[in-house]
């Protein structure tokens, strides 16, 4: 990659990251981790998914972490720790000096695991003894820990080996300007799996091929030992599981304790009992000198992925890692190899969605939800800002793919020009898809699927808009959704100048959902898209109304959430149900 583009966009990203600081009120290190973290969202990093932003650091006890993510479905917990340059220059880090940074998050964790920790001493009120007490709480569902470096200097290669943390798995993964850059440019997808059952897994994949002429498909049905099935769940984790669906169930899915159940006390009935798994992939490597009219053995599988089914593979690992015996477990197995690569994603996206759909999963329709953002985005690039006199000149710039406008202002050749966009189109009134959909579910008052992150509320934001609970974008819809986003930003803005000392996201996705349900009729999106501003009277109202909030947050219900962690209360339907609950009934 071309040191002139790297430089182009680390200096793009460290403008974002100062104003960010500057209108979140963040430390510039938690700002720099806001910033990367929306853009791995777009990407669809399953590690990263629905983290929390939480500065965590002791500089006595060597530890740092800057964000967590936790999955119950993939029994994971990811620990976030950012290295940040905001001189421009892009510098490098040596192997070492990685794997002192990495060390630091692995670090918190092993404190938490120990029966007499430093944490115990630490302010309640803190984020580290917060997220020690969400650790200590979770531990026995933590098979995987997850360590990602984020950092806008360069990296070599080189990173920590996995470890063990008492039982936990410990895996380091690395993003680096680099990687983020190439990311941005070439919507690069990861490199494809190559499964050799052969060759490194020693296993014999015997399959029926169903004897049917396709153009597009070959399609093969059979079984795979439960025992291969979690080994190579172990070496390549939630890169087997279909992106989307992979999403989907990171969003929805719950550990299904019934296939648990079976494997430790009953594995020669887990065929009879479980459906199996549905999978995908580009090309089969057959051995055709072991291979019969009946059965095709199969050496190699490229690009395989588990589209239905991923529960189970999930669930036959932890079993794995826990020593239950699978030497009687198998799984039944359907393979779709595609043969048509201009099909590719469309037949993928089809299987994904129908094969899911039988178990009650319903996916998002992604076809349908592209040609939104698009609209979206098209509307963006035409209709300019209101102005009182004169000719309009500024643009809001929607981000329907995270990096789209640093790679449009680097598209531009002389710094007049680039300057000259700029103008036309802030960086401060860009904004992505996934931050439009957080202002937009507010309004539409889902606080808690808010609260639950911005992956989680993009993929119910987008099955809204699939089902036809949100309208097919015109230019009014555009302006009211730009209205909300400035209504969400003021919001922010007043939460901040009261210095309730926490909890700040939150406070803004229930006040805007508590303002939606109670006085909607009193905001006027016209007014505020004419004006780029909210009224005085509205300003009033959500000053009070986040007071009302903080009472709420601050007095949980008592019989059941005493010592509640609010974070993950606020992610909980019951919150919001109790908040109208006492609003209605004037007790906060």
């Amino acid at each position: 990659m071309e040191n002139r583009e790297l430089d182009d966009f680390n200096q793009e990203l460290i403008e974002e990251v100062k104003e960010y600081a500057s209108e979140h009120s963040e430390n510039t290190e938690s700002a720099f981790t806001s910033v990367f973290l929306s853009y791995l969202a777009d990407f669809g990093e399953s590690k990263t998914a629905d983290a929390e932003v939480s500065y965590c650091m002791k500089e006595s006890e060597k530890f740092k972490v800057n964000a967590y993510a936790f999955s119950e479905y993939f029994q994971s917990l990811t620990l976030i720790v950012s290295c940040y340059e905001k001189n421009g220059k892009i510098e490098k880090l040596n192997k070492s000096e990685t794997a002192k940074i990495c060390r630091q998050a692995s670090k918190f964790y092993k404190l938490c695991c120990s029966s007499m920790s430093v944490l115990d001493e630490m302010e309640e009120s803190s984020n580290e003894y917060m997220l020690y007490e969400f650790i200590k709480e979770n531990k026995d569902k933590i098979e995987n820990l997850y360590v990602v470096l984020l950092t806008n200097k360069l990296i070599n290669s080189d990173l920590p080996e996995d470890a063990m943390i008492n039982k936990t798995t410990v895996k380091y993964d690395v993003w680096d300007i680099e990687r983020l850059v190439q990311a941005v440019y070439q919507r690069k997808e990861a490199e494809k799996l190559v499964i050799r059952f052969k060759n490194k897994y020693k296993y014999r994949l015997k399959l029926i091929k169903i004897p049917q002429e396709s153009d597009v498909y070959d399609c093969y049905v059979g079984y795979i030992s439960g025992e291969c099935l979690a080994e190579i769940y172990r070496d390549e984790g939630q890169r087997l599981i279909e992106k989307n669906v992979r999403s989907f169930l990171q969003a929805t899915g719950k550990v299904n304790k019934g296939i648990r159940d079976t494997l430790r006390s009953n594995p020669a009935m887990f065929m009879a009992y479980n459906n199996g798994i549905s999978t995908i992939a580009e090309k089969v490597v057959i051995d055709e000198n072991e291979s019969t009219n009946d059965f095709i053995l199969i050496k190699e599988l490229v690009g395989w992925q588990i589209v239905n089914g991923g529960q189970t593979t999930a669930s036959i690992y932890a079993a794995f890692q826990n020593k239950v015996d699978l030497s009687n477990v198998n799984v039944q197995m359907k393979l779709t190899v595609i043969k048509a690569d201009e099909q590719m994603d469309t037949v993928i996206s089809n299987i994904s969605r129908y094969a899911n759909s039988q178990n009650n999963i319903t996916m998002s329709d992604f076809s349908a939800n592209d040609d939104f953002h698009i609209k979206l985005e098209q509307l963006s690039r035409r209709v300019f800002i209101p102005v009182e006199k004169g000719k309009p000149s500024q643009r809001w710039f929607y981000e329907r793919a995270r990096g789209q406008y640093s790679v449009e202002v680097n598209r531009q050749l002389t710094a007049a020009s680039k300057r000259k966009y700029k103008e036309q189109n802030p960086k401060n009134k860009c904004i992505s898809k996934t931050v439009a959909a957080k202002c937009a579910m507010c309004w539409l008052r889902h606080p808690d699927i808010v609260s639950k992150g911005l992956e989680t509320n993009f993929i119910r934001y987008s099955e809204m808009i699939q089902s036809g609970e949100i309208q097919e974008p015109d230019e009014k819809f555009y302006c009211n959704l730009i209205a909300q986003v400035i209504l969400f930003q003021k919001c922010d803005k007043i939460v901040d100048a009261q210095n309730f000392g926490g909890y700040k996201a939150q406070l803004n996705y229930y006040t805007i959902a508590l303002l939606s349900e109670y006085y909607g009729d009193r905001v006027d999106f016209s007014y505020i898209w004419q004006h780029q501003n909210i009224s005085p009277e509205i300003s009033q109202l959500i000053e009070n109304l986040c007071y009302k909030v903080w009472n709420h947050f601050m007095n949980p219900n008592t019989n059941n959430a005493k010592g509640v962690n609010v974070t993950q209360w606020c992610k909980k339907e019951d919150c919001w149900i109790m908040l109208k609950e006492r609003f209605q009934n004037d007790s906060i």
